[in-house]
């Protein structure tokens, strides 16, 4: 944990290696993520990704926004219902 003067020690943040079915990160792969750490992903030849390609680690040692998936090739049903 790292501290300055006049502080409370914490110990800092970890978040696990995420893992995308069908996927794979984009940005340079690490064994261990700490607070502010981000992770890009793309889908497999076929797959589209639901949900933000960038996540980032938390303090409470989670990814926001959520871990995407990767899901089979079609467009999602909001798209087919989106005015122009």
């Amino acid at each position: 944990s790292a501290c300055f003067e006049d502080c409370t020690s914490f110990p800092e943040a970890r978040c696990p290696v995420p893992r995308v079915q069908n996927g794979r990160i984009v940005s340079p792969p690490q064994t261990a993520y700490s607070h502010k750490d981000t992770v890009a992903f793309e889908c497999e030849p076929g797959y589209v990704i639901r949900g933000h390609r960038v996540v980032q680690c938390q303090l409470n040692s989670t990814w926001e926004p959520p871990v995407p998936v990767c899901e089979q090739g079609k467009c999602p049903t909001s798209a087919l219902n989106a005015t122009l």
